[in-house]
């Protein structure tokens, strides 16, 4: 039992280098958008509760080729985004200013290389868009837009 909380922190510490093909191999995604290089962002969770937005994605590579790509770059987290209607929304931000999303390694960047076949995760939390919108299109570094995201509400 003492080693649970040590691999949990591990987890949490390298969660922007570790793969999540296990876990997130059996969510099914919401919306699907093909990037460069034979990579595809897959929307795997989109849930607003309690004014936040909680951002996930799976990145799977199709090719047979080790894809490298970039999710952030410099620490650079607002490259990343949510757009509803006329409003852009930003990654939160904790009280130490620290988004609140998948840790960079200690130079700032998330740039995983992916497996052929496999994936890698990224989340994130936002300010959530007002109930009446119901749908967003998010921006992420890695590629182009994915449009028309649906919300799923949480109560």
């Amino acid at each position: 039992m003492k080693l649970v909380p040590i691999f949990v922190s591990a987890a949490v510490f390298f969660g922007g280098l570790v793969s999540m093909s296990a876990v997130a191999q059996s969510d099914k995604p919401l919306v699907t958008r093909e990037l460069d290089d034979g990579v595809v962002a897959e929307v795997i969770e989109s849930v607003r509760k309690d004014g936040v937005l909680t951002v996930r994605v799976r990145f799977r590579n199709t090719g047979d080729k080790p894809r490298k790509f970039m999710v952030v770059h410099s620490g650079r987290y607002d490259d990343n985004y949510v757009s509803a209607g006329n409003t852009k929304y930003t990654i939160i931000r904790d009280e130490k200013k620290n988004p609140v999303a998948t840790p960079t390694d200690g130079g700032g960047w998330i740039e995983p290389t992916i497996k052929p076949k496999g994936t890698f995760t990224w989340w994130a939390k936002f300010p959530a868009p007002p109930p009446d919108r119901k749908s967003y299109t998010l921006y992420l570094k890695a590629g182009p837009p994915i449009e028309d995201v649906p919300i799923v509400d949480k109560s």
